[in-house]
């Protein structure tokens, strides 16, 4: 139970919700699916003596394509991201995300992707995601509209650069072509991911690769863009190749996340491995999908 006393606001539409948060911005807090914010308030972590603003109405949740860009609204719920037929066609390494999101079903209809992004825990499994996809996150405020890649959104450990009259309106991504691979290792079912890995692939039409990109998720503080592309583009795809690019990204865990899950120690270990697991997903993908080019 909420033990202190707030005011809830259901804003209709956006304009209202950021008039409500201009009111006073600096003890508002957003509602999006809750996932993050209810607990917290229910234990006194954080302080909204004066009101919640709860953006679910605020026509936030909308998931459509803008040619080659698919937009992804803030509260946008996994399960909607599961559902999406353009997101499993167009983006299927976020649909691969959504459907193995951790929590089950409650989490998967209750938790939105902007909300993960804007509560920046280290081992959510959205925000690593984006970041392998070059999203970037669409930001309201008094000043208008602004965009800013997410990779460049995440700040630290539950830090983002979002002001605090500012509204994380949604996602722009931009269909990357390739193979995907997602892969995590959590101690059960229902346990947060102590690390994950997000991989696409791509060939040319000679078979060489193209783009590689590889990002490291619960890892560190925030999501880790690993510079596979130095080892892996221009070349053919092969076991040896995947290996180095594997040992690339453990190499470049200096600074490695530690919490009630897993020691820093831990999770440098294990980067290795998953990564190379998300690697040899994307290189299946991205040479069956060539196969069916040709």
């Amino acid at each position: 139970m909420i033990a202190a006393a707030l005011r809830y606001d259901l804003p209709r539409d956006l304009d209202e919700a950021l008039a409500l948060l201009s009111q006073d911005p600096a003890t508002t807090r957003l509602l999006g699916g809750g996932t993050w914010l209810v607990p917290e308030l229910n234990r006194g972590v954080v302080n909204a003596d004066r009101r919640v603003v709860d953006l679910r109405r605020a026509g936030l949740g909308e998931i459509r394509a803008d040619g080659d860009v698919i937009h992804v609204g803030a509260t946008c719920s996994y399960a909607a991201l599961e559902a999406s037929e353009l997101i499993a066609s167009r983006l299927p390494l976020l649909h691969a995300m959504a459907v193995g999101v951790t929590g089950g079903r409650q989490i998967r209809n209750q938790g939105t992707i902007g909300g993960s992004v804007a509560a920046a825990r280290p081992q959510s499994d959205a925000p690593g995601a984006l970041c392998a996809l070059d999203a970037a996150a669409v930001i309201a405020g008094p000043g208008g509209t602004r965009r800013v890649a997410v990779v460049e959104l995440l700040s630290g450990a539950m830090r983002t650069t979002l002001r605090r009259d500012e509204i994380l309106v949604g996602f722009e991504i931009e269909q990357p072509g390739g193979g995907h691979g997602y892969h995590k290792l959590k101690r059960a079912a229902g346990s947060w991911p102590i690390a994950t890995a997000a991989a696409i692939l791509r060939l040319d039409g000679d078979g060489l690769i193209d783009r590689a990109t590889l990002v490291l998720g619960g890892v560190c503080a925030t999501p880790l863009v690993v510079p596979v592309a130095d080892v892996m583009a221009g070349h053919r795809i092969d076991d040896d190749l995947i290996a180095a690019a594997a040992q690339c990204a453990a190499d470049a865990v200096t600074e490695p996340w530690c919490d009630e899950l897993a020691t820093g120690r831990y999770r440098a270990a294990v980067a290795r491995p998953v990564a190379h697991r998300a690697l040899i997903a994307a290189q299946s993908a991205a040479i069956q999908q060539r196969r069916s080019q040709l």
